[in-house]
């Protein structure tokens, strides 16, 4: 049998693969130093063996638990680059042969960045010491990686001689178990050292996927613009309803889809339909960045075929594929732009026993007793995400307000919360996005942001649960703008009478950040967005629902 060894192990393994290996001897030494402790056998305990092994077991489970701690606080920080949750960490610590910790191309995309950092290789090239050390611990007790210990040897007599020959080596033993000691302590010290930027490095890999969503959404704006052509006297309306949503790494690279809601002009009940559409034909391995752009899983994660006939053939007609009775999740084709890129459909069945819903606005909506505290957290983390999704596009321009976000209404008048929607109408001429963006920075302040600046005037609307413009003093009403709103924004901010979170976010979306750049499209300046506002959000949301993880409360 070969033993464990960090020189064999290290040179076929991945950077972050030895830590792995070192989660799964710690606990191969314990165990198979308990069963010598714990075996009776023939020979007297006159070398006082039991008490030995007893105290080198409880050392190993004290230098045990103390790695796997530091090794969890190191891994939280290196895997949340790559889009991992804290799920899939915690399922790769409880289980050291999950293939994770194997694959090179999952931290590939951090390799070039995270190990150039001298916290991350000092961390890595310590973990490949204690493996080192503890290979030794287990070459000393001739413990294999490859049997239980009560299989090692059939003879009692040997194995009693084996338990002597490990009180004769304790000296040996307790010198690795020291310098395992010490470098359990320095790991410690390091990652309780890079606490204090963790938070800036989850919003450092957080970011990546946004831009892919947004290309996305641009490609299909233009693509409705080809198939809904002005002058179309079909009974669909040419508007588009999409779905605003949280959208996370971990969420992105589990799909890649947009959900619609259209209704009709007239027709029988019900008077709408639920399409979903996904990018086709791009894929994009995670943690990495793609060359090919992809967008999001919005309202449910719906597995469909990865090819058929029918999602083959190009939709010519999309009104009259719309409007055409569909079996739910049916692939109707797909639809492409003047480039090629290409997004496939299928019906959907979501609120299938409703037969008609109306939309209204959520300025009607602020209001509305059933329009509860935790629905409105949810709303605004939602926002927060779509506005680092959509920004300064046709979905959303800068100037978005309460006016654009609509949610579904049924016919007993229940509402749905929970997904709101931004419409796009295609059935007029085209405004120029120029003119519907706020980039004429006498129209908005010094260190403001419109798109954020927009959003947190609705945050205020949420928080208040009125209008922007009733709150205003008459004095800020007379004056000029963009002072007239700022005034009132900034001191309808610093009147806040809520969490420090939401407070935090709201402040920041009124009166700017601290990065130089004043652009989403800016790494940088995208990074300390999500990180000052998003993330906040996502703090409050998850203490309103009382959840460890904010996709269980959207």
């Amino acid at each position: 049998a070969v033993l464990f060894s960090s020189r064999n192990v290290w040179a076929i393994m991945s950077g972050f693969e030895v830590v792995g290996v070192v989660l799964a001897i710690f606990p191969l030494v314990i165990e198979g130093l308990k069963f010598y402790a714990e075996e009776k056998g023939l020979v007297k305990d006159f070398f006082r063996y039991r008490h030995v092994l007893r105290r080198l077991i409880q050392d190993l489970s004290r230098e045990q638990t103390s790695f796997h701690n530091s090794c969890q606080r190191f891994m939280e920080d290196i895997a949340a680059q790559c889009g991992l949750g804290e799920d899939e960490i915690l399922m790769m610590m409880h289980n050291p042969q999950d293939p994770r910790w194997s694959e090179a191309e999952l931290f590939s995309a951090i390799a070039n960045d995270a190990l150039k950092s001298r916290s991350v290789a000092a961390y890595l090239d310590t973990v490949n010491v204690m493996n080192e050390e503890l290979a030794r611990i287990q070459e000393l007790a001739g413990l294999r990686e490859d049997a239980q210990p009560e299989l090692l040897d059939k003879s009692t007599r040997r194995r009693q001689w084996r338990k002597i020959i490990l009180v004769i080596k304790k000296d040996d033993i307790a010198g690795h178990l020291d310098r395992a000691g010490r470098l359990n302590m320095f790991l410690a010290q390091l990652t309780q050292q890079n606490q204090t930027t963790i938070q800036t490095r989850r919003s450092r890999r957080a970011t990546r996927h946004y831009n892919r969503i947004r290309a996305h959404a641009i490609d299909l704006y233009e693509t409705f613009q080809i198939k809904f052509p002005i002058g179309c006297n079909c009974d669909l309306e040419h508007n588009v309803n999409m779905r605003l949503e949280y959208r996370s790494a971990q969420s992105t690279n589990r799909g890649v889809y947009f959900h619609t809601i259209f209704s009709f002009r007239t027709a029988p009940s019900p008077n709408w339909r639920a399409l979903e559409l996904e990018p086709w034909e791009t894929k994009q391995e995670l943690c990495q960045e793609a060359k090919s752009r992809k967008g999001v899983s919005f309202m449910m994660d719906l597995q469909g075929p990865s090819s058929s006939d029918t999602a083959g053939k190009e939709i010519l007609n999309l009104c009259e594929t719309i409007i055409r009775p569909v079996q739910s999740k049916e692939w109707l084709g797909y639809i492409a732009n003047r480039q090629g890129r290409q997004h496939r459909i299928r019906a959907l069945d979501y609120l299938h026993q409703i037969h008609n819903i109306k939309l209204v606005l959520l300025e009607d909506m602020l209001d509305d007793p059933d329009f509860r505290l935790k629905d409105r957290c949810r709303l605004g983390l939602q926002l927060a995400s779509s506005v680092m999704q959509l920004h300064t596009t046709q979905w959303l321009t800068d100037q978005w307000s309460k006016k654009d976000i609509f949610f579904i209404r049924t016919y007993d008048g229940s509402i749905d919360f929970r997904h709101p929607l931004v419409r796009c109408n295609f059935g007029a001429p085209e405004v120029p996005l120029s003119q519907l963006s706020l980039s004429d920075p006498s129209k908005i302040g010094v260190g403001n942001v419109p798109c954020l600046f927009s959003l947190g005037v609705v945050l205020l609307e949420l928080f208040y649960r009125q209008r922007f413009e009733d709150m205003k003093l008459p004095d800020e009403k007379f004056l000029p703008q963009p002072f007239s709103n700022i005034a009132a924004a900034k001191r309808l901010a610093n009147k806040l009478d809520c969490s420090a979170n939401y407070s935090k976010a709201v402040k920041r979306c009124i009166g700017g950040l601290d990065a130089a750049f004043s652009s989403l499209e800016e790494d940088q300046f995208r990074n300390e967005v999500d990180e000052k506002i998003v993330l906040p959000l996502e703090e409050d949301l998850k203490f309103y629902c009382d959840k460890k993880v904010v996709e269980d409360c959207i």
